[in-house]
């Protein structure tokens, strides 16, 4: 039996999911104007996931992204965030849901966007800066009893994601 979320209403297309029981994996899709990651966490939370890996694939009115930065080669946290402010391409999305320091749903996600000239970029999304223009295709396996967890790393610099049971 799969658990369904979402769908058609009054014929606007909605953002929806399905969960198939057997495997722990959902597919889903995120309708027109819904951001990429908060579209991604809600439909999270529809299914009670709180750790896994999601795959994405799609297009997006505008991109926002961030990108490390160095100093003397070395790694010295996240640059100031970066919009391309053309439709693009969401070409391949790849990440983790896992939790934040306080315990709330959270989601690491990186990807590679193409614009209509054929400009590639490419970054760690922003949550809120990323809303589809047609639609964004997902799939996601759950973590099932893994635990992940999105804390700041002070050797590293860095939040990063420590996996545990």
């Amino acid at each position: 039996m799969a658990k369904i979320s979402g769908g058609v209403e009054n014929n606007m297309r909605r953002s929806h999911s399905l969960r198939t029981n057997e495997s722990g994996v959902i597919f889903g899709s995120l309708s027109k104007g819904m951001d990429l990651m908060e579209g991604i966490l809600k439909e999270c939370e529809n299914h009670g996931i709180k750790s896994g890996y999601v795959s994405c694939i799609g297009s997006l009115k505008k991109a926002g992204y961030v990108l490390f930065k160095t100093i003397d080669g070395e790694p010295s946290g996240y640059g100031h965030d970066l919009t391309v402010n053309n439709p693009v391409e969401l070409v391949n999305g790849n990440g983790f849901i896992c939790e934040d320091e306080n315990g709330m749903l959270d989601l690491h996600l990186h990807g590679i966007v193409v614009e209509e000239n054929g400009k590639i970029s490419a970054g760690h999304f922003v949550r809120g800066g990323n809303p589809t223009l047609i639609t964004v295709e997902f799939s996601i396996i759950e973590g099932e009893d893994v635990k992940a967890k999105r804390t700041f790393h002070e050797e590293l610099g860095f939040k990063v994601i420590d996996f545990s049971k």
